[in-house]
Order: structure tokens, then sequence, then C-alpha cells
């Protein structure tokens, strides 16, 4: 079953779903309240803005999955693995998280009250101003969650970068109140703007991504940053960190991540015009709904990547690595399209050599 069958029969009246396989899956902005999904595989779905109030989730697998601003209230989510999702300004007012799986979630501004989170697991979660009001959290490991993150505007970065510091690790980056200011990044005054070696590690970003085009971040630590709706256009992160990062909806094309490092990493909805991605690293990837466009992966690796409705659209794949690369369903609009790619020992997923012919 599809998400297209899915929102159909739904559409006609029925509910229960139980453990169906949506892997990627789309389908954000949709009203499935009181859906039935428990046991369903959902790894790496996108459920932004969704309406799942009531809905049955236990024991289902939300690996990865996108459920920014979605609605959960009452929703049932025992035993569900939530690891790394995105769960951002999420309502989850009494929704029964009971013995559920958040590792490394990002909860950041979502609403708990009166949850059941007993015997959770929230180690390594971003729970930063979120409302816990009434929600029972006996029995959970919340040791390592992190309630609190500093806030400070990027032009203060910018200062204390050129002051000689570089870990501005664990911060909210704010751009400036100022409209004059806000105005004059649009108009490209960071293009140039030399960062290298910055260190952002579990930094949010999202609010002045629209204006980075063209910085320059070579060997940067940007692992887990979350970049949201974000303009890198002509950008360099040659040999950048970028593990376990969340690119959705973002531009980046013309951009040079030769040499990045991937890995975790999870991609969606994106676009990679004439990028360059050589001896970059895509190692257990997340990477659904774009397409690489006349980039060059030359000695890119992409073993053991999810890649689902992924077009390579005349790039050069001379030995780039599949092997053991998940590539969706076969022969399907899900699944993975080359179309006039240059093949040059590049090993497919089975382990086969493909060459141009």
């Amino acid at each position: 079953m599809d998400a297209e069958e899915l929102l159909r029969r739904y559409a006609d009246g029925e509910r229960d779903f139980s453990e169906i396989s949506l892997v990627d899956a789309n389908l954000a902005n949709m009203n499935l309240s009181g859906i039935e999904l428990s046991g369903a595989d959902l790894r790496g779905a996108n459920l932004r803005e969704t309406n799942l109030s009531g809905a049955a989730l236990a024991s289902s697998n939300l690996s990865t999955a996108n459920l920014s601003r979605a609605n959960l209230s009452n929703a049932c989510l025992e035993e569900a693995d939530l690891s790394d999702a995105d769960l951002r300004e999420v309502d989850l007012e009494g929704a029964n998280l009971g013995r559920a799986n958040l590792w490394g979630a990002d909860l950041s501004d979502v609403q708990l009250i009166d949850a059941n989170c007993t015997s959770a697991n929230f180690s390594m979660t971003f729970l930063v101003d979120a409302n816990i009001e009434g929600a029972n959290f006996q029995g959970a490991q919340i040791d390592t969650a992190i309630f609190q993150m500093e806030k400070m505007l990027f032009t203060d970065i910018i200062n204390r970068y050129a002051a000689g510091e570089r870990n501005f690790s664990g911060l909210i980056v704010k751009s400036s109140n100022c409209s004059r200011e806000r105005k004059s990044w649009e108009l490209g005054q960071l293009k140039g703007l030399d960062l290298s070696g910055i260190i952002l590690r579990n930094s949010s970003i999202q609010e002045i991504g629209p204006y980075m085009n063209g910085v320059i971040l070579p060997g940067a630590d940007l692992t887990r940053v979350d970049f949201d709706q974000s303009n890198f256009e002509g950008a360099d992160f040659s040999n950048a960190i970028l593990r376990e990062t969340r690119i959705f909806q973002s531009v980046f094309d013309f951009a040079n991540l030769s040499g990045a490092d991937l890995t975790g990493a999870g991609l969606v909805e994106t676009s990679f015009w004439y990028t360059d991605f050589s001896k970059a690293k895509f190692n257990k990837a997340r990477i659904s709904s774009l397409s690489f466009s006349r980039n060059n992966l030359t000695e890119a690796t992409f073993k053991e990547a999810r890649l689902h409705s992924v077009d390579f659209d005349k790039v050069k794949l001379t030995r780039t690595d599949f092997r053991e690369a998940d590539f969706g369903v076969k022969d399907s609009v899900f699944g993975v399209e080359f179309r006039d790619c240059y093949f040059e020992e590049t090993l497919m997923p089975d382990g086969s050599v493909r060459n141009n012919s």
C-alpha cells in the first residue's frame, strides 16, 4: 500500500491500517485523526502538520520521521520508536508515550501537558521550551535530555568568530530583529562570509537559513543541525561534518560538499543542482523525494543508505559506492531512477559493478 491508497481508503471511512509499511511516505498536512497504525513501519515518513489526534500508533516505527507541528493529542504512542524524529512544536497533550523510545528526537516547543511518559527513553532529546505541565515522567530516562539552550544573534557569532572563538554548540541562532539588517541579508550581504571550522553541533540555525547563500564553511562541524527551508546556494561545505543533520526543503544548488560527511543525515525535498559531492559520505543516510541533478558524485559512498523516490539526472558516478543501499520499491516511482548518468566502476547495491556500455 502506498500513501495515496491509504488516503483514499481513509476518506472512504476505513481506519484500521495496522502493521502497514509506509517508509518515507509523504503524508504531510493531512487529516488522519483516529487512525489505527499500531505496529506500522513509518520510518522517515513526512507527517509534518498532520492531524493524528487520537491515533493509535502503539509499537509503530517512526524513527527519523518528520512530525513537526503535527497534532498528536490523546494519541497512543506506547512502545513506539521515535528515535531521531522531528517533533518540534508537536501537540502531545494527553498522549500516551509509555515505554516509547525518543532517543535523539527534537521535541523543542512541544506540548506534553498531562502526557504519560512513564519509562520512556528521552536520552539525548531536545526539550527546549517544552511545556511539561502535568506530564508523568516516572521511570523515564531523562538525565541527558536538553531543556535549555542559549540564544545568540548571528551577528554576535560573526563578531565572536572574528575574535577567535570557534565553538558555538548547543545554540539557538537568531537573526537580528532589525528589518533593515534582514533586508541586507536578503540582498546577499553574507556571500563570501568565511566561517571555516566553526563548531555548531546540536544547534538550531533555521531562522537564519534563508540568508546563508555563498557562505564559506569548509571543515565546519554541523553535527545534528537542522536545516529547514534554508538557502545555501553556492556555499562551501567542503570536508564539513554534517552527521545526522536534518535537511528539509532546502537549496544547495552549486554548493561544494566535496568530502563532506553526511553519515546518518536525513535529506528530504531538497534541491541539489550542479552540487559537488565528490568523496562525500552518505552512509546510513535517509534520502527521499529529491533529485541529484548534474552533480559530481565521484567516489561518494552510500553504504546502507536508504533512498526512496530519488532521481539521479546526468550525474557523474565514477567509483560511487552504493553497496548495501536500499533503493526502495524496484521499478516504482518510490524507488531510484538513473537518467543519462555516467557510470564508471560504480558499485551497485548487490555488489555488481556498472560501467557505461
